[in-house]
């Protein structure tokens, strides 16, 4: 093959890679720009986790994860494990299924794969799997809860100390606070400082899976004169 074809056929190739490329981040920064977060907010920066799984990344900047604490033991039984899932994990196994039943051919060689999902997809499974009143390790609280105050929705013994009750409330109140722009308001004017995970429930054993600064957040629009 003459030396300028080739030249030519390889800069065509990388001018279709390269537009295709823009064309697909232009799709994820129009997603970005329409995304909020559990509460409804439009999420902080969110830094990237080590891997790229679909719905562990969704979940990261859904609840503001804490990057070193969101791994595969969200859904899986241990950090390795690639099939014995927890009840959060069952729970979302189901809703993915049917989701692929749904749109994935059923003679395609990877009808059960979760990376088929598209990301609108991803975000619809991950609020099913979120929806108030769904316990999934049946410890008392629903996973949208434990997720949001940083506990593991899949594992029963992490739970807090604190009343369900006292939970729902706390949600119920900052729902209300980000519909009014109270929480946004706050988030933007004002830093973070060291939230006392006590505040929480959790024992001095435990780690938050939220980051600081979302606790910090929630602790200061709940109790505006707590010590922090």
């Amino acid at each position: 093959m003459d030396n300028r074809l080739r030249l030519l056929l390889i800069v065509a190739l990388l001018g279709s890679f390269a537009l295709y490329s823009w064309r697909g981040l232009g799709e994820v920064f129009r997603e970005r720009g329409r995304y909020t977060d559990a509460l409804g907010l439009i999420p902080a920066a969110t830094p990237p986790l080590r891997f790229g799984v679909p719905s562990l990344q969704e979940l990261a900047v859904r609840y503001h994860l804490e990057p070193t604490q969101a791994t595969c033991a969200l859904c899986h039984v241990g950090q390795e494990s690639a099939k014995q899932l927890n009840p959060f994990g069952r729970d979302y196994q189901v809703i993915v299924r049917r989701m692929l039943d749904e749109s994935v051919s059923a003679d395609s060689p990877e009808a059960r794969s979760i990376f088929q999902l598209n990301a609108l997809q991803v975000r619809q499974a991950i609020q099913e799997v979120t929806q108030d009143g769904l316990d999934s390790d049946g410890d008392g609280f629903d996973n949208d809860l434990e997720l949001l105050f940083g506990f593991w929705p899949g594992e029963a013994q992490s739970r807090p100390s604190l009343s369900p009750q006292t939970l729902l409330g706390y949600r119920a109140q900052l729902r209300q606070l980000a519909q009014n722009g109270q929480l946004e308001a706050l988030l933007r004017g004002q830093s973070p400082a060291k939230t006392p995970t006590g505040f929480w429930g959790f024992s001095k054993s435990q780690l938050p899976l939220v980051r600081p600064e979302r606790l910090w957040l929630y602790q200061t629009a709940l109790v505006p004169d707590s010590k922090r």
